[in-house]
């Protein structure tokens, strides 16, 4: 039997809105028909960039997770040639989208706040119940942030929000983060 590891499904709407694609109510029907199916760990990040499903699953579940996104929005007049889905398999493949939307991202500095700020809002909201996926993104996405060549400045308009989780987290989720600032410190130093 193959090993469960963390998977992602983004659905994002085609057209940049400054609103969720989908409601907190919907969001909470959602995860709750999911949780039933996939019985493994399973979180929902909901912003105006797009819903993100995370889950832990040997298999892939993205046509179960779009169709059933699906089955909400169409109720309210939506239809599918309306959202864009991507699924993330592998860690590879998170790494790499990872870097390319952070990329993206951090273009527009207000967006890149704004998005930052609801995400580990979100994530605090969520640890209780998710540490164990916050914790792999945690360190993946530092990860990625301590790989790119811009990572100052996404260090610096992340340190706020990763600092306040921390503090109001778990000790690992604490060691993840200073692991990873000192090793940047120590790569901004050298490089200087």
């Amino acid at each position: 039997m193959e090993k469960s590891k963390l998977k992602i499904v983004n659905i994002s709407s085609k057209g940049f809105k400054k609103e969720l694609i989908v409601s907190s109510k919907d969001v909470s029907t959602l995860h709750t028909f999911l949780k039933r199916i996939i019985k493994g760990h399973l979180m929902l990040i909901n912003t105006n960039l797009g819903l993100d499903v995370y889950y832990h699953a040997a298999q892939n579940y993205q046509d179960l997770v779009f169709n059933t996104f699906l089955l909400l929005v169409t109720s309210k007049g939506k239809s599918a040639d309306h959202y864009l889905v991507k699924s993330l398999d592998s860690e590879l493949e998170i790494e790499r989208e990872t870097q390319l939307f952070f990329k993206n991202l951090v273009k527009n500095p207000l967006l890149f706040k704004s998005y930052s700020s609801s995400l580990f809002n979100q994530l605090n909201l969520n640890y209780a119940h998710n540490a164990i996926i916050i914790d792999e993104l945690l360190e993946l996405w530092l990860g990625v942030l301590a790989e790119n060549g811009s990572n100052k400045i996404w260090l610096e308009a992340l340190e706020p929000f990763i600092s306040k989780f921390s503090e109001e987290n778990s000790l690992k989720a604490c060691q993840i983060v200073s692991r990873r600032l000192i090793q940047e410190s120590l790569h901004i130093i050298r490089s200087n």
